[in-house]
């Protein structure tokens, strides 16, 4: 026993460089809730943005369609929608525990609620697939951070892609939560169609190994309203920002 004790010891020194195995830290739903909500006031106060009468009142229009399609996520959180006015901002972005900001770029692109039900569903599946979650987790464990450190962790981390598959399940299950709240699927293919239109003029950039290119996003919601028995011609409801 002593024997192999030092043949241990000696291991450990000659090669320092050797680790032991770190436990994976664990993250209640408590703390993602409490990491969402650090990581939303520092997105707000990087952008720059205040609530006004005005973005509070597109703030309650945005829950209204967010919680509609909120209620088939399989986990229960208590999402939040808020809106970021820059015009420039043409997307959305999750944080954990459920805080979902969208652009006001984006809105002013949209026609149709089914469309901010299709977005708001995409960016409700990072959270519901924990894939916001784990992004905390591998910020804890790469950077020894604590609860008591999430002022530590950055907002660029969760505005970056989850990978082909992660993004392409965020749009398959976001999809199937917007068509449960009688939104059509065929709002997502046109979405899609809207981004090539806008990027025709743009010079060809290679593909992204992260991130589905918008032809692979496109053809998944096809495969998904033939394969689901969805109903693509159902009539789309007007968006009605206040």
């Amino acid at each position: 026993m002593l024997k192999t004790t030092f043949a241990l010891l000696a291991w450990v020194f000659f090669f320092p460089g050797l680790t032991i195995a770190q436990t994976t830290p664990q993250l209640s739903v408590a703390d993602e809730i409490r990491a969402g909500d650090v990581l939303f006031a520092s997105f707000q106060k990087s952008q720059g943005f205040a609530d006004t009468p005005e973005s509070k009142a597109i703030e309650v229009y945005l829950t209204k369609v967010g919680e509609k399609v909120a209620q088939n996520a399989r986990r229960k959180l208590p999402y939040k929608f808020h809106l970021d006015p820059h015009p420039g901002f043409r997307s959305a972005v999750a944080y954990p525990g459920g805080q979902i900001v969208v652009g006001g770029g984006a809105l002013a692109l949209m026609r149709h609620e089914d469309e901010l039900a299709v977005v708001l569903g995409h960016e409700i599946e990072h959270v519901d697939l924990n894939q916001c979650a784990q992004r905390v987790i591998e910020a804890m464990q790469k950077d020894h951070l604590t609860p008591d450190q999430f002022d530590k962790l950055s907002i660029d981390d969760f505005g970056n892609p989850y990978g082909k598959a992660g993004e392409l399940a965020a749009d398959r299950e976001g999809t199937k939560l917007a068509v449960a709240a009688g939104y059509s699927p065929q709002a997502a293919v046109e979405l899609f169609e809207m981004f090539q239109y806008l990027s025709r003029d743009s010079k060809p950039a290679p593909p992204r190994k992260n991130s589905p290119s918008l032809e692979e996003r496109i053809q998944q919601v096809r495969d998904e309203i033939k394969s689901e028995g969805w109903d693509a011609s159902k009539v789309q409801k007007t968006l009605d920002l206040p």
